[in-house]
């Protein structure tokens, strides 16, 4: 098998940091939400002018007023962090210094490059969200919306199929199933929660729709750090292989 990925990349970053990707990223976004629902609830819980929920402000509603400067700040250093999360969380499958699996398949070694396309593009336009989505911008808030969910849904969407023979095969790297785990379930209840969401707000259902978006974008901080899980618990040692000792011959 062609060692695709490897051979592109073998040398881009230091093994030993790539934790710090998905680390950095779920405490940015996890800062990010928690300052500016604070604030709301701290200054009275105010209904911002154009507000479609009155009863639980979106995201949006908030950041794109006063305190637009921190959600700037902070969906920058979530995207940066995220473009590094993604390449990490696919280099060290295929790095010999980590799980060193430069036998995979190429159609799984082509899927993570379509994952770091996916997730350049969800940071790319997270980016620009929270420059330019402003209260009178609905149009443009929606595209760039879309785009932040659909890059996100793509890329955590083809991960999780990348990685899913650490899953459910008989042969896994010892303790990465349980971060496969983990990860599959936190991405199912976001695409639960994000599916709900789409139909109680077109429901007219404002109140359950803004609680579920808050809960939506939470879910997607601890996604971002259980990546930790992948990219730091196997660092600098050679990969050992559960059930290993059960596949040798009986008689040597």
């Amino acid at each position: 098998m062609a060692r695709i990925w490897y051979r592109t990349f073998r040398d881009f970053f230091s093994i030993r940091r790539l934790w710090l990707f998905p680390l950095l990223a779920g405490t940015f976004w996890f800062l990010t939400l928690t300052i500016l629902l604070v604030r709301w609830l701290a200054i009275g819980r105010p209904q911002y002018p154009g507000q479609m929920n009155p009863y639980v402000p979106f995201i949006s509603d908030i950041a794109a007023h006063q305190f637009k400067p921190v959600f700037i700040i902070g969906c920058c250093a979530t995207g940066i962090t995220f473009i590094g999360t993604m390449f990490a969380v696919h280099h060290v499958r295929y790095s010999p210094q980590f799980y060193g699996l430069t036998d995979d398949w190429p159609w799984r070694q082509t899927a993570s490059l379509v994952a770091q396309i996916a997730g350049l593009a969800a940071a790319i336009s997270l980016t620009n969200l929270s420059i330019f989505d402003t209260d009178d911008a609905h149009k443009r808030h929606r595209h760039l919306l879309m785009g932040t969910f659909g890059g996100l849904f793509v890329s955590a969407v083809i991960t999780t199929v990348v990685w899913w023979d650490q899953l459910s095969g008989p042969t896994v790297f010892k303790g990465l199933r349980k971060w496969c785990i983990f990860n599959t379930f936190l991405v199912l209840c976001q695409f639960g929660c994000g599916l709900a969401f789409v139909i109680l707000m077109y429901d007219g259902q404002f109140k359950a729709s803004g609680i579920l978006e808050w809960c939506l974008t939470y879910l997607g901080s601890f996604w971002l750090l259980s990546f930790v899980g992948y990219t730091m618990f196997r660092e600098g040692e050679e990969p050992i292989i559960e059930g290993e000792n059960e596949r040798q011959p009986l008689l040597a």
